[in-house]
Parts: structure tokens; C-alpha cells; sequence
């Protein structure tokens, strides 16, 4: 990559890490050091590559002093460095490429919209907690009532990690909630599979000026969403497995003859390769 302008290969590198399977960042990052081999050059041009992929992907992290974690999000962006933890309403320094945070401080809350924000915050947890073995909730307010969900599963051992995303957004007082649901899973022994799956929901929940009973609701409705999402995912890999990909798979060459590979050299084709 010698040959290529710094811009180009920052463009790359980009693209390599953007597209970066759910929990391999760091993976794709070293295989890119060596294929670059520009440390100075990765090291100032890097960061704002991984904050796009946190804040794509749900990343999450630690505020400081806490137990819980918070969801990085461009709902939580306060400036170039410091985002929101709304549930401890502090603002922190977050370290992307290390996914570390620092220096706290607090800020206020918005006395109108923080009663129905901290109502979803817990309904959402409760939630989470029955159905996420390792899922993250955060509500973010302001214009709107934002929930974002990130539920992550790392198998390396197995060769897969997976993971699940999604977002809902509504205005207070509003009966309708919108989301949107995206699942990646890689597979990677012996090759290279990954699944991507998304899709737009909308779901009602009628009107309340009461936090909780609008919290309640949302919720409710948000989990039926949610699981008939999966559910028609399933069945749909259980008909591409047992139709499309089975239909695939050929039960003998196209001659219809079994090759024996101990003895490919007797064949014409083998005998051709060998001579060259």
C-alpha cells in the first residue's frame, strides 16, 4: 500500500474497520496495522473510525464510578468527545478505540420529559433483563423519547459472534412508536457466512399522560415486535435450510460419476495440470 496517498489508505482502512463482524473490531484492526504498517498514520487518522462503528453498531461502555452500562449513541453526543449517561445524568470522556471512559460530571435533568424517559429506562430494564441474557437498554430524551437495545453474543471458540440492534423512537403523547430491529451474525470455520437481517416496525399504544402506564405499554408492545421479528427470521432460515440451500447442495457431480481423488492423475484433466 506503499504506493497509495495517506487519504486512500485511511478510505480503506475505513471501509475494512466500518464493516468489521460483531465483536472482531480489534481483529480487523491489527490484521489492518500490518497491511498499512503506518503507526503514526493510524494513530491520528483512526479515531473517528471507531466512533462511527460505536455509534453504528451500540457500543457500549461504563460511565464512570458505575455499575451499569450506557449504549453510545448520537443521542448521547454532547460534543466532539463527551456523551450522556442519562439514566446517572453525568457526561463523560469516552476513549473509542479503547471504549474506556473518564472525567464525569453532572448535568441536569429536563423536569418535563425525565419522569416518562426514567418510566421507559425501567420498564425497559426489566425487559431486558428477561429476555437479553447480555442486553443493554438506554432512553435517551429531547425532541423524542429515544430506546435503544444492543444484545451482544461472542462465541469465538465456535467460530461465530452475533449481534442484535434496535431502536425505537416516539414523541410524548404520541401513540405510535417506530423501530427499527438489525441482527448480524458471522460464522467463520472453514469460511466466511454472514447474516444481516432488518426490518422497519411500527407498533400503537394508545394514549396515556400517565409515565408509567405509557411506559408499560410501550414496552409491551415493543417485546411483541420483537419476538415476532425473531420468530419469522427463524422460520425463514428453517425454509432457506431445508429449500434453497438444500436445493444447492448436489448429491454427485455434474457427470453424475464420483471423482477419486487418490487416482486424479489418471484423469485427462489431471494429467493436463500435472504436465504444466
Amino acid at each position: 500500500m506503499s504506493e497509495l496517498s495517506n487519504d486512500a489508505k485511511l478510505n480503506i482502512v475505513s471501509g475494512f474497520l466500518l464493516d468489521s463482524p460483531p465483536g472482531e473490531i480489534n481483529d480487523v484492526f491489527n490484521d489492518v496495522r500490518v497491511l498499512v504498517d503506518d503507526e503514526s498514520l493510524l494513530e491520528n487518522g483512526v479515531a473517528g473510525i471507531f466512533e462511527e462503528y460505536n455509534l453504528e453498531q451500540f457500543i457500549t461502555v461504563t460511565p464512570p464510578g458505575k455499575k451499569h452500562q450506557v449504549i453510545l449513541s448520537k443521542y448521547g453526543k454532547v460534543d466532539e468527545t463527551r456523551y450522556l449517561d442519562p439514566r446517572s445524568s453525568q457526561t463523560f470522556y469516552v476513549d473509542h478505540i479503547r471504549q474506556t471512559t473518564s472525567d464525569a460530571e453532572e448535568v441536569e435533568r429536563n423536569a418535563e420529559t425525565e419522569p416518562y424517559r426514567d418510566a421507559l429506562d425501567q420498564a425497559a430494564a426489566k425487559y431486558i433483563a428477561e429476555h437479553y441474557p447480555n442486553g443493554v437498554a438506554t432512553v435517551f430524551d429531547g425532541n423524542e423519547l429515544v430506546l435503544q437495545i444492543v444484545d451482544n453474543k461472542y462465541n469465538p471458540d465456535n467460530f461465530w459472534n452475533g449481534r442484535w440492534r434496535s431502536i425505537w423512537t416516539t414523541q410524548i403523547g404520541s401513540s405510535e412508536v417506530k423501530g427499527l430491529v438489525r441482527v448480524n451474525v458471522h460464522y467463520y470455520e472453514d469460511g466466511n457466512v454472514q447474516l444481516t437481517a432488518s426490518k422497519d416496525l411500527t407498533v400503537n399504544i394508545g394514549s396515556s399522560s400517565d409515565p408509567r402506564a405509557f411506559a408499560t405499554a410501550a414496552i409491551k408492545q415493543i417485546a411483541k415486535a420483537e419476538a415476532d421479528f425473531q420468530h419469522a427470521l427463524s422460520d425463514k432460515l428453517a425454509d432457506l435450510s431445508e429449500g434453497i440451500f438444500k436445493g444447492l447442495r448436489r448429491a454427485l457431480p455434474i457427470t453424475r460419476n464420483k471423482i477419486n481423488w487418490d487416482s486424479i492423475a489418471t484423469y485427462k484433466i489431471g494429467s493436463e495440470l500435472s504436465s504444466k
